[in-house]
């Protein structure tokens, strides 16, 4: 695996890059990193892949701004688009995107759409509305869950994390550890993005490429409803919910979660 960092736009972006092939870039969440695709990566290899995958600004491994103008949706976004070029990329691309990284992915795709080859949506996070009402709260107040992440112990998470209150998510210890891990290593002041959001809803019609939509059944943080809705406005799309799964099902369910991805995206694309 080969580690590397972009400086752009004044900001310092690490990531990772494993084996050869077609390239697929991978974007993870809000308070997670590139860790959160442990599971897919080897999966992706095998199958003749390039695995390209960013811990975002003020996440992970990446520098963590001071300015609040950094946690934006708008930010984050272009961001990832001019690291995008910086990669000199001389072909098409697949992304897959978690929550606000789908939202990323969603938008590039919707901006360059002769640049994305396919698009894997997890649980994407498009609208406000989605949210529930304790995430809604927290957008109109993020000060105070600024200050929860700053002061709640990694222990205290990982315990929370572990709780399984309905026998719906089963992560393993490491994955719970590292879900721990990434909250506390992440700016307290990506709370901010969230609310920074943009609607677009009314422009998911406008994606061309093949898209594949996964939610998890059992999703506490967005609306499940929301993803066959999503489904029904794409041009060209598909969807596959997972039972039981929560907002993270590509880690409490990787292998019904990793087939769905491989089924879509298919195996040596370059010979296809």
């Amino acid at each position: 695996m080969t580690e590397k960092n972009c400086f752009d736009v004044g900001a310092e972006l690490h990531y990772s890059v494993q084996g050869d092939g077609h390239p697929v870039v991978l974007i993870h969440g809000i308070a997670a990193s590139n860790y959160d695709w442990v599971y897919l990566t080897p999966e992706l290899i095998k199958c003749g892949y390039q695995v390209i995958a960013p811990d975002l600004i003020g996440h992970g491994n990446s520098k963590k701004p001071m300015d609040l103008g950094c946690y934006t949706f708008s930010f984050l976004y272009q961001h990832f688009v001019q690291w995008i070029a910086s990669l000199d990329i001389d072909q098409e691309i697949a992304l897959v995107g978690h929550s606000i990284g789908g939202l990323i992915a969603l938008n590039y795709a919707i901006q360059y759409p002769n640049a994305v080859h396919r698009l894997v949506l997890i649980d994407p996070y498009y609208d406000q509305h989605q949210l529930n009402s304790v995430f809604r709260y927290i957008n109109q107040k993020p000060g105070w869950y600024h200050k929860a992440l700053q002061i709640t112990p990694k222990w205290l998470i990982h315990t929370l994390i572990s709780l399984d209150v309905n026998g719906l998510i089963h992560y393993e210890d490491r994955t719970r550890q590292q879900i721990a891990e990434d909250y506390k290593r992440a700016s307290p002041d990506i709370v901010y993005i969230p609310g920074s959001i943009p609607n677009i809803s009314e422009n998911i019609m406008q994606v061309q490429s093949p898209t594949l939509v996964i939610w998890g059944t059992s999703d506490k943080t967005l609306n499940p409803k929301s993803f066959p809705t999503m489904v029904q406005s794409l041009t060209n799309g598909q969807g596959k919910a997972i039972q039981g799964a929560g907002h993270q099902p590509h880690l409490a369910r990787p292998q019904e979660f990793n087939r769905s991805v491989i089924d879509f995206l298919g195996v040596n694309p370059g010979q296809n």
